[in-house]
């Protein structure tokens, strides 16, 4: 609750300062460097988003996330992505899959606070999709017999500031690469920067935007106060929603929320309504669990039902583009180069753990709880025995069948004051009674705080917090009902193949298109090293070199080379 308390203050106290001085809000910008325009399906889109102060046009530190979503003729979200920004900048990856139809498509980006802007409420640009495991509905007119040549090779950028030096124009397969790109100004010092690295070929159905194109374009600086509708996601991942109930003796004003995510580590917060009914939650980054469950305290769960606020969406101001795609028989050659490629990465990729642990695994408590792992005593076969025999800090009352837990307070020599909080894999548990007929075999420690503890605006006589083997307890309770919510997804690490480790390749086929992809590379007055490795494909690769200076000054630089 502190957190939230803080996250308010220092939002409306930025608000209040914006007003103050100007009566209006910096608004923002995003712009999206993609490694390729046109893809076939089994392909990956990798993207790097730079959100930028509208106004100044350097890197925003005011929203935490961002949204990605693919757009069909229609207007439809086919594919969404909500990912998180570290100042200013985040990347991740689009699988194409055989569901999409082949077509244009539109892939959009935007924030929280962009949905202030009255016109350029997104960024937007068209990629292409083709899919050859579907039929074409106009494949015989839109074949063109002429062959046309469009390579992306007639739009090449150079910047006198920034040069990328090959040592040689031609390289041969599986080959490293290695190259200076030298700043010759200490105007990039600090800049953020990203390199995709792709073989080009006739499949560009549409122009990609740079970075120095989209700076040209107008893009709306300030918001006015009295427009305002969407807050800025400030401090990351904001779970909203209010309650509500049917009851006219019951007011939904200064209610207690409790949010469970259960696993290991689990994640237990809680909210506090306003006189409309209204909560709000401040997501933990590290854990990117979706199921979550909710609750009233003071056992009044029965009695309100909890709605949740819809996720962040954007209006589509032009839905309705052209979607055919015009393919001439050299077009065909490439996408079946392509599509064999493709197939051929996806079956010899290597698969790794994308799972990554929370470096701290500790409760919110920390170390204030005293710890009984079960094995280290005699096992006993029900709650009641365990309480009495093994935790001497914890006792029960019963009532006609109905039990209550509570914490002994040493300090005074008697029992502390009210219930304790009591959780189980991290789930709030208000009926403990089911505890008294559990199979004690599945738990595999109790945590206990054998004192009051202030959690936000709740106190409570102690904690006591239950972890059972599988770290997946499922209540009795059939009011307790799970509910999933929408999570940012986790930055997936670009797979580079290193020809210099003694692992033997030599069996191993590499059809990469794509060489390489990095979405974090700094620039100084000086050579900056970069190097990575050619595949077993021939032809001409593109280097495209993407990004922005402190001071918000674009560069986009683009270079070839040959593979035979």
């Amino acid at each position: 609750m502190r957190k939230y308390i803080i996250l308010l203050a220092f939002t409306f106290g930025w608000l209040s300062k914006c007003i103050a001085q100007n009566n209006n809000f910096e608004s923002e910008t995003i712009f999206i460097h993609t490694n390729e325009s046109t893809f076939v399906t089994g392909e990956t889109l990798l993207y790097k988003i730079y959100c930028l102060n509208a106004n100044s046009k350097e890197l925003s530190n005011i929203s935490k996330i961002a949204y990605v979503e693919i757009i069909d003729n229609n207007g439809t979200c086919i594919n969404r992505n909500k990912i998180t920004l570290n100042n200013g900048v985040g990347a991740n990856e689009i699988f194409i899959n055989t569901t999409y139809n082949s077509g244009n498509y539109k892939l959009i980006a935007y924030t929280n606070w962009m949905q202030n802007n009255s016109k350029s409420k997104y960024f937007e640009r068209e990629i292409s999709i083709i899919n050859p495991f579907l039929s074409y509905k106009n494949k015989e007119k839109s074949i063109n017999e002429t062959i046309t040549e469009t390579s992306k090779k007639d739009t090449h950028f150079k910047n006198q500031e920034v040069l990328i030096k090959f040592p040689k124009n031609t390289y041969s397969k599986r080959e490293k690469v290695e190259l200076d790109i030298t700043s010759l100004s200490e105007k990039y010092k600090d800049g953020n920067f990203s390199i995709s690295v792709r073989k080009t070929d006739n499949l560009a159905f549409n122009k990609a935007i740079n970075s120095i194109d989209f700076i040209k374009n107008n893009s709306e600086s300030l918001i006015n106060s009295s427009t305002i509708k969407y807050l800025p996601e400030l401090r990351g991942e904001l779970l909203s929603g209010k309650i509500s109930t049917n009851d006219s003796n019951k007011t939904t004003d200064e209610k207690h929320i409790a949010l469970s995510i259960i696993g290991e580590p689990f994640e237990f917060k809680i909210a506090k309504t306003n006189s409309k009914g209204e909560f709000n939650f401040i997501l933990d980054q590290d854990l990117k669990k979706s199921d979550i469950i909710l609750q009233v305290f003071e056992n009044e769960i029965n009695d309100f039902q909890i709605t949740l606020n819809a996720s962040t969406k954007t209006q589509i101001n032009n839905p309705i583009f052209k979607n055919n795609l015009t393919i001439t028989k050299d077009q065909i050659k490439d996408i079946e180069a392509r599509l064999v490629a493709c197939q051929i990465v996806n079956t010899y990729a290597t698969k790794t753990n994308l799972e990554q642990k929370n470096q701290s695994s500790n409760p919110f408590y920390g170390s204030n709880a005293e710890e009984f792992i079960l094995d280290n005593y005699k096992r006993f076969p029900t709650f009641k025995e365990i309480i009495t025999e093994i935790i001497p800090s914890v006792y029960f009352k019963e009532n006609k069948g109905n039990y209550e837990l509570y914490i002994s307070d040493y300090t005074v020599s008697a029992g502390s004051f009210g219930s304790a909080l009591v959780l189980v894999d991290g789930l709030l548990l208000q009926d403990v009674n089911e505890l008294f007929t559990y199979n004690t075999n599945n738990i595999y420690k109790i945590d206990v705080v054998k004192k009051a503890y202030s959690y936000g605006s709740k106190i409570f006589s102690g904690i006591i917090s239950i972890t059972t083997f599988n770290r997946e307890y499922n209540p009795k309770s059939k009011n307790i009902l799970p509910l999933q919510i929408e999570r940012c997804i986790a930055e997936k690490p670009y797979q580079n193949i290193n020809y210099d480790l003694e692992k033997d390749y030599s069996r191993f086929p590499d059809y990469r298109y794509q060489l390489a992809w990095e979405t974090n590379f700094l620039l100084s007055k000086e050579k900056n090293p970069f190097h990575f490795f050619t595949s077993d494909i021939e032809g001409t690769f593109e280097l495209s070199l993407e990004g922005f200076s402190p001071n918000g000054e674009p560069i986009s630089i683009k270079e070839y080379f040959e593979v035979k």
